[in-house]
């Protein structure tokens, strides 16, 4: 009870601010700024909701450039504040309660105001009765919990969402034209009030005759009568119920294949009618869609990506959906030749060198009776790659997914999906990554790694999201997590064999006039894979990365965490008539490759605010990014430094039509992890060889056997010895990055 008293109030506050929302409270010559807002002898309301309740407000920051807001004084708005926080508690409850205000010059033009609140004496409830539903059982089930009761406040806005709520609640359960009635006495003395609700529910009804009209008049009808009502889901002899009614509109709207939907009652109930028939009037739509769009961006290149729709594929309104999307164009081959269109790091990245496609087939059904357990299955084919990491082929997959299958109803703000993946492809990475990770340093075990394998993974996704603006939020959580497992058992192969968690939370918060953005994240991956003498292996795929736009931002993509090195030549050294090959220090680091990790903990804390040029169109940040990448089990492939790694930084927001655009500059102190370092020497013999050249590396070289063959390097591990030399200065330790729409 206390909980809905205290979301009425609230509501109340936000209805009592609502008319002061768009007050103009800058600065004129002449004006007196507000330096700071106090409330005093306030019980009932925070200081929170009384200053959104006011239309006047502070200065935040204002001796700060480019940060700060200064904000004067309206004295019409002003007296009218004293009104505004009156009617609020007497609405509540305060029949006496007198607002005072005191103001105070700190300096010429700069005032403080203290707004003194006397609550005197509540008025509370005395006597409270709900007449009417004696009746029907149900009636008395519609009126549980109303939010007032004899000993509360006299709330008179939770008086009024009581009856509301009561109303719509017998208007779900079959009584049309029900009604609910308030009356109240009170005794100013007594502080006292005796407040009855009288229901008039009227005759129950239930649905009749649902009658079709269909108008074919902009293109011709393709969905038949039955599939109309199997998708309304509802039927002649239920319950009468607006809610369900609604339902069925947006049942049939989610089709795409009406343009409009109207379902209404033929005529107003007469009085004493138990029966309600219903009348759908259906436009139809057009039953094919087509999108498309290209852009650019700085790790693709350009991109191009399209859709095809059919609405009415098969008899029940089943939906196909035809999707390509291609990027890496002018850098990928074949559609390569345009190097000077792409961003510096794509073009260092190996993997940018193959053209990225998706393509898909999606049978669905938009909807069903119950809205839950929607059945969707896709087969696709793909290359895709991650940033310096790894390039997947997949020439053949398919998904069987199941939207909120564990729900007799969806929730649209915590949908879910648990979905059942099997796919034949293969991931290819530099030699050094499964050297270096695997222990696979040898041709024959790198190419058992990378050939086509069948992986079979299981799925269920979970998100909630609580936002007051799904675009740009300043108030309320998202909540996401992801379980993942690929085994023998479901058909996956058994190198392809793991167990994967992840997740994430962000919150949002109005503070001050700035916009607040906490942010954790969290990955878990348990290797399977057993092979050729090697146990605990993860697919490349399946290894968690971080660094870049959304994680940790004063990294670049994938490199926060354990990397190898490859360098551009080494020094060959003999000691007591061995031969080693080693790099020192000044070797040129040519690529830098990601191994990734098995645990990840990320955590980002982020302010915004208006800018003080175009406020509408920009807007400032200020950010700090916290996070961990590394591997459990003892791997040798550990980031050194500290433990967790945080990097500060500055950016802009511009506002588009495609959501925010993200401009940060993240400052990385850091200097690179030392890792392991490799040479990729050219074919000989038809051997490419891989050598570990780290710094004091102890694998004895064998000069070739041969004309024209490579030599040989000993077998082992290849110690992490190498740190490249990192370039000093401010301005080369900073990290830009661009992203649309929300990072987190």
């Amino acid at each position: 009870m206390r909980l809905s008293l205290r979301f009425l109030a609230a509501l109340a506050a936000l209805w009592c601010a609502a008319p002061v929302a768009a007050q103009d409270l800058s600065c004129e010559r002449g004006d007196r700024e507000v330096r700071s807002l106090r409330f005093v002898g306030n019980r009932e309301y925070s200081a929170a909701v009384l200053a959104s309740t006011v239309a006047t407000l502070p200065s935040t920051l204002p001796g700060v450039p480019l940060v700060g807001t200064r904000r004067c004084l309206d004295p019409v708005e002003f007296a009218r504040d004293i009104r505004r926080l009156e009617t609020l508690y007497r609405r509540r409850g305060y029949p006496d309660v007198r607002v005072d205000t005191v103001v105070r010059v700190v300096r010429p033009a700069v005032i403080d105001i203290e707004f003194q609140i006397a609550e005197g004496e509540p008025m509370r409830v005395s006597a409270f009765a709900i007449r009417g539903i004696e009746r029907d059982e149900a009636l008395g089930t519609a009126a549980r919990d109303f939010p007032l009761r004899t000993g509360l406040l006299f709330d008179r806005s939770a008086l009024e969402a009581g009856r509301d709520t009561l109303v719509r609640r017998l208007r779900n359960l079959g009584w049309p034209q029900a009604e609910a009635l308030l009356a109240y006495t009170t005794d100013v003395r007594a502080r006292t009030a005796d407040v009855e609700v009288t229901v008039v529910p009227g005759a129950r009804a239930r649905v009749g005759r649902i009658a079709i009209a269909v108008d074919t008049s902009l293109g011709a009808r393709t969905v038949s009568d039955a599939t109309i009502r199997r998708t309304m889901a509802l039927r002649s002899g239920d319950w009468y119920s607006v809610r369900r009614i609604i339902d069925a509109q947006r049942n049939l709207y989610q089709t795409d294949a009406f343009q409009r939907v109207e379902l209404q009652p033929d005529s107003v109930q007469p009085p004493g009618d138990t029966i309600v028939n219903l009348t759908a009037r259906l436009v139809v739509g057009d039953r094919f869609a087509a999108r498309g769009g290209v852009g650019w961006a700085t790790l693709d290149c350009f991109r191009a990506q399209g859709t095809l729709t059919d609405r009415d594929f098969l008899p029940y309104a089943q939906r196909l959906e035809l999707t390509a999307r291609v990027s890496k164009i002018g850098l990928g081959a074949p559609l390569d030749g345009a190097d000077d269109f792409c961003q510096g790091q794509a073009r260092s990245d190996p993997y940018s060198r193959t053209l990225n496609y998706y393509t898909s087939m999606t049978l669905r059904q938009p909807v069903r009776a119950d809205q839950a357990r929607v059945p969707s299955l896709t087969v696709f084919s793909s290359t895709l790659s991650e940033f310096k990491a790894y390039l997947r082929r997949t020439p053949i997959g398919g998904v069987l997914s199941l939207s909120d299958p564990f729900a007799r109803r969806p929730s649209p703000r915590t949908p879910s999906t648990l979905s059942y993946q099997l796919e034949l492809g293969r991931t290819e990475a530099e030699p050094a990554f499964f050297c270096a990770v695997f222990n696979a340093c040898d041709n024959d075990l790198r190419s058992f790694l990378q050939r086509n394998n069948r992986l079979a993974a299981v799925e269920f996704s979970l998100s909630r999201e609580r936002l007051n603006d799904a675009v740009r939020p300043t108030g309320g959580t998202i909540v996401r997590a992801t379980l993942r497992h690929a085994s023998t058992w479901i058909g996956s192969d058994a190198t392809q064999q793991f167990n994967r968690a992840s997740g994430d939370v962000s919150w949002y918060r109005q503070v001050a006039g700035a916009t607040i953005t906490a942010h954790v994240r969290a990955g878990l991956v348990q290797g399977l894979g057993t092979g050729s003498g090697f146990a605990g292996f993860i697919p490349p795929q399946e290894r968690l990365y971080a660094g870049g736009p959304t994680t940790v931002r004063g990294f670049r993509q994938n490199e926060l965490g354990p990397a190898v090195y490859i360098v551009s030549d080494f020094t060959t050294e003999t000691v007591n008539g061995v031969t080693y090959f080693r790099a020192d220090q000044r070797a040129v680091t040519e690529r830098v490759v990601p191994t990734g990790g098995n645990t990840l903990v990320v955590g980002n804390l982020e302010a915004q605010w208006a800018s003080p040029v175009l406020p509408r169109l920009l807007q400032l940040a200020a950010f700090a990014d916290a996070g961990r990448l590394w591997n459990r089990g003892g791997s040798a492939l550990r980031a050194d430094g500290p433990v967790v790694k945080i990097t500060p930084g500055l950016g802009v927001r511009v506002a588009s039509p495609f959501g925010a655009v993200r401009i940060d500059f993240g400052y990385n102190p850091y200097e690179l992890p030392a890792g392991a370092a490799y040479f990729n020497a050219r074919p000989q013999g038809g051997v490419a060889p891989l050598y570990c050249v780290s710094p004091g590396n102890t694998l004895a070289v064998t000069p070739a056997a041969a004309d024209g063959q490579p030599a040989a390097q000993a077998a082992g591990g290849c110690p992490a010895t190498y740190r490249p030399v990192r370039r000093t200065g401010f301005f080369r330790r900073l990290n830009p990055s661009i992203w649309i729409g929300q990072a987190f």
